[in-house]
């Protein structure tokens, strides 16, 4: 199939609102388990895809971005590195160039939002390292988002740490896991020790300790590509007890850090020449406690969180305040929230309701004892309601969304700018909002295996600490206003087994969108001065088939974008298809699959100054092998292997700033003792 008719073919479907939702395809037709490496969410409205432990092993991902790369509408910004790297779902979230977060994307892990401040590439969001997780769900578009936020336009990405259940069966009470793994461009290396013990039915004890290494990777010509390298120790805590069948009490503990010596300031040196020593460090912690009584109408959660994002500067440079200062983003919030399950006549209801208050903290002082340029200073105190009702109806599901938000923005620490450029704001100058959005979304089933489905948001962002106007004297001293945007989805999914055969199963989900974005503040128009609106509209395939003889799965996403003055918004992603074949042997003891990526060339890359940059085309290939013997001495070892960039390819990945890493050779093993 050419191009054209990919694309034509995409452009019939995008008016009849095929966007098509499935869950992991797993049946078990007689004795034979069918299951391909990712399967489809069939059975709702949200685009969601997730990618459980079994696909987040075979992958071997060095970053938590790397995982997120085969998902359609999700395009990743130097994801081979913990450092500088950003994630883009549909158009938004990080800038190309810019920022490496904002608010139009959550990331939330184990239930808590993190980065909701805009910080230059610094300030990413992905320096986890990637084994802490057993699961990565990726929304895209703002449904399921309301919970945390209610200025997620693009998406949210929900990850999930180890449980110590994980890795206890039966009458278990201690287990030991080691992982070991080697990767051959840059000579990474890896090692992660989970621990877990249970000394009686109550009580639930995880200990994770992990340590990745690499130094700078050199690309498909051979090239060494700076600043690329990195050490990555990370830690965690998870505890558990269960009081009664009905009450537990949890705790959470983890430690992320990057030591970062002589690199570039943005850490990927496309715009700033000063070279910095930088330390990264990630802490989130949480208390929670969970009451599930046998009455439907009570399973209460009661969550107290903190999390601790630093980036300290720790160079003597003094050529310019930023390159010295400090970052920090602090957050404490309480949060409630009650899941109720009942029937009014024939409808079934599932109600979740919460509140969330809390406050974030961001301070950005330079080592030379001022407010650093442009990063201000000050608190966000906030509270927020959210209600979501899924009411299934027969056939029908119907799910509407609310999520109501008062702020309070209170400068801190901005009275002495050490930058002509930057006028001073007095401390204790406050800003507050307030403003609400909403959603509901619908499926119908026509048959068990064929449904339509829709969604109707609106979302509005709330000024951020960073809209706090230190701007050149004489501009406003008014924060900025609240973002809003207007998302429709349309789609059609298709689930069934024996389709081709009598023990296959066939899941397909096809989802159009149109996103329109006014009173933007976050993104900059680099061809004129139109800037206040955005509208973005694309679509979505996934597709997984299974056979005991071979499974396969197919993404691809397709999207436009512009500003309001008809110009390219240069933020879209470039279009792309992935598609991956494998089989299973030795009763699934052996899985081997082959990954095909081809993005397609786009000459939307407006940069500074208005220029257009042209993005190449390029085709990647992959192999992958995984080996888990089920007896004999190596019963219970995990072997897995895997050759990335297959034919040493050259490339960049548009929105990316430097080329991707050439060809790569990764190996692990894991044993559980």
């Amino acid at each position: 199939m050419t191009r054209s008719q990919l694309l034509a073919g995409t452009s019939l479907l995008v008016p009849l609102a095929l966007p098509l939702p499935a869950l992991a395809q797993e049946t078990v037709l007689d004795t034979i388990r069918v299951q391909s490496m990712r399967g489809v969410s069939t059975n709702t409205a949200t685009a969601e895809t997730t990618l459980d432990q079994e696909e987040l092993d075979q992958r071997q991902a060095s970053t938590l971005a790397e995982l997120m790369g085969t998902v359609p509408g999700v395009t990743l910004s130097n994801a081979a590195t913990p450092q500088g790297s950003s994630i883009n779902i549909r158009g938004l979230g990080a800038d190309a160039g810019v920022y490496g977060s904002n608010t139009k994307v959550n990331v939330v892990i184990d239930g808590v939002a993190k980065g909701q401040e805009e910080i230059y590439r610094q300030g990413s969001l992905l320096t986890f390292e990637p084994d802490l997780f057993k699961q990565v769900k990726v929304i895209r578009g703002p449904s399921e988002g309301f919970r945390f936020s209610s200025g997620a336009i693009g998406g949210t990405v929900e990850a999930v740490t180890k449980d110590a259940a994980d890795f206890l069966q039966g009458d278990d009470t201690f287990a030991f896991r080691q992982r070991l793994a080697y990767e051959s461009n840059g000579t990474g290396l890896l090692s992660s020790s989970i621990i877990a013990w249970r000394p009686d039915e109550r009580l639930d004890v995880l200990a994770f300790y992990g340590r990745r290494e690499s130094e700078d990777y050199k690309d498909g010509n051979g090239v060494v590509q700076a600043d690329t390298g990195f050490e990555l120790p990370a830690y965690l805590v998870k505890v558990k007890y269960h009081a009664t069948p009905d009450l537990s009490f949890s705790a959470s503990y983890s430690r992320n850090s990057i030591a970062l010596r002589d690199v570039s300031y943005d850490f990927i040196g496309s715009a700033f020449a000063a070279r910095v020593d930088a330390d990264i460090t990630d802490e989130t912690a949480y208390l929670a406690v969970e009451y599930n009584p046998p009455n439907p109408l009570i399973n209460l959660t009661a969550k107290l969180v903190y999390t601790d994002e630093l980036i300290e500067n720790v160079s003597s440079t003094t050529s310019s305040t930023i390159y010295n200062a400090d970052n920090r983003t602090e957050k404490l919030a309480f949060v409630l929230e009650n899941k109720a399950e009942f029937m009014t006549g024939a409808a079934n209801h599932s109600l979740l309701t919460g509140i969330e208050v809390g406050k974030r903290e961001r301070s950005s002082i330079s080592h030379t004892g001022g407010s650093a340029d442009g990063t201000p200073g000050g608190t966000d105190e906030y509270v927020a309601v959210y209600v979501t009702d899924e009411i299934d109806i027969g056939a029908l599901t119907i799910t509407p969304q609310l999520r109501w938000e008062k702020q309070k923005i209170t400068s801190i620490g901005n009275a002495n700018p050490l930058s002509p450029r930057y006028v001073p704001v007095a401390d204790g100058q406050s800003w507050s909002d307030a403003d609400g959005a909403a959603a509901v979304s619908a499926r119908y089933a026509f048959t068990p295996q064929f449904a339509a489905f829709g969604t109707l948001a609106y979302n509005t962002s709330m000024p951020l600490i960073d809209d706090i106007p230190t701007a050149a004297p004489g501009t406003s001293t008014e924060i900025v206003t609240t973002e809003k945007a207007i998302t429709y989805e349309l789609g059609l999914s298709y689930d069934a087994a024996s389709v081709f055969a009598a023990e296959d199963r066939l899941a397909m989900k096809l989802t159009g969108f149109k996103t329109e974005v006014w009173n933007n503040t976050t993104y900059t128009n680099y061809n004129s001065a139109a800037e206040d609106r955005v509208d973005l509209q694309g679509v979505e395939l996934e597709l997984s088939y299974a056979h005991p003889a071979v499974y396969v799965d197919l993404n691809a996403s397709r999207m436009r974008a512009k500003w309001g003055d008809g110009s390219w918004f240069n933020n879209a992603p470039a279009d792309s298809v992935q598609l991956t074949v494998g089989k299973r042997f030795m009763d699934d003891q052996l899985d081997l699959s082959v990954e095909m990526r081809h993005d397609w060339a786009t000459n939307r890359n407006v940069q500074f100054g208005g220029t257009v940059n042209s993005s190449p085309a390029f085709t990647t290939w992959a192999l992958s092998a995984a080996y888990k013997p089920n007896s004999g001495p190596l019963d219970g070892v995990e072997f897995r292997g895997g050759v990335e960039n297959l034919f040493d390819t050259r490339y960049t990945p548009y929105l990316s700033s430097r080329p991707a890493p050439g060809r790569t050779f990764k190996f692990s093993v894991v044993k559980v003792f």
